[in-house]
């Protein structure tokens, strides 16, 4: 009885951790928009598709950087005044919310590009969200 017990433990131990190191590589083999090159190989991307979306996705990264680089300038700012600013917190957060509604555009873009199969594919792709402040992506 208590052997039973015990490989039943053992046996559902090792289910939990399984499936615990199942889902961590789940979420690190996670594809990410910003890279064009697994993108386009996990999408199976056909040439025109690639012609269309490739532009995307660089005009995506071009407003990522210039969004941190703006965000950067601010909190330089903010700081070198002492006192923070609420209504240029406020600003920043408006703007960032601009740029991320044009990521957004550009994302449709790319989802009107693509297939029905690789349109659910695409949507378990990591994709920028400049609203997010622990899951900013690089």
């Amino acid at each position: 009885m208590k052997s039973e017990k015990l490989i039943m433990a053992l046996f559902l131990a090792a289910l939990l951790f399984g499936s615990v190191l199942s889902a961590q590589q789940n979420e690190s083999s996670k594809v990410n928009l910003l890279n064009y090159e697994e993108v386009k190989s996990y999408l199976k991307l056909d040439l025109e598709q690639q012609i269309t979306i490739k532009p995307l996705i660089n005009e995506i990264k071009i407003i990522i950087e210039q969004s941190q680089k703006i965000a950067k300038e601010m909190r330089s700012n903010m700081q070198s005044m002492g006192m923070p600013d609420p209504s240029m917190r406020e600003k920043m957060m408006e703007e960032r919310a601009e740029r991320q509604n044009e990521i957004n555009g550009l994302i449709k873009q790319i989802e009107q590009s693509l297939n029905k199969n690789q349109l659910e594919i695409f949507n378990e792709i990591e994709k920028p969200n400049l609203m997010s402040k622990s899951k900013r992506m690089n």
